[in-house]
């Protein structure tokens, strides 16, 4: 299935000086998609937080909008 998205030319023409050659968008929106998930995730366990932080950091990103989160132990 495929979705037509809209973005401004100015967007466009930024994603076109990071597409490689070969590459059609949707598998440069992968491609960007997950490497910030990866950068993100080698930063899991980089801080030594206290509970009332962790309580903290965990109780903003449960209040985000269209987002199911599930916190693990």
């Amino acid at each position: 299935m495929t979705k037509k998205i809209s973005i401004s030319e100015a967007v466009y023409q930024e994603l076109l000086k990071v597409k490689n050659e070969n590459e059609n968008f949707s598998e440069l929106f992968l491609r960007l998609i997950l490497s910030q998930k990866q950068r993100v995730e080698k930063l899991f366990g980089s801080w030594n937080l206290t509970k009332e932080e962790k309580a903290d950091i965990w109780d903003k990103v449960c209040i985000r909008e269209g987002r199911i989160w599930k916190k693990s132990e």
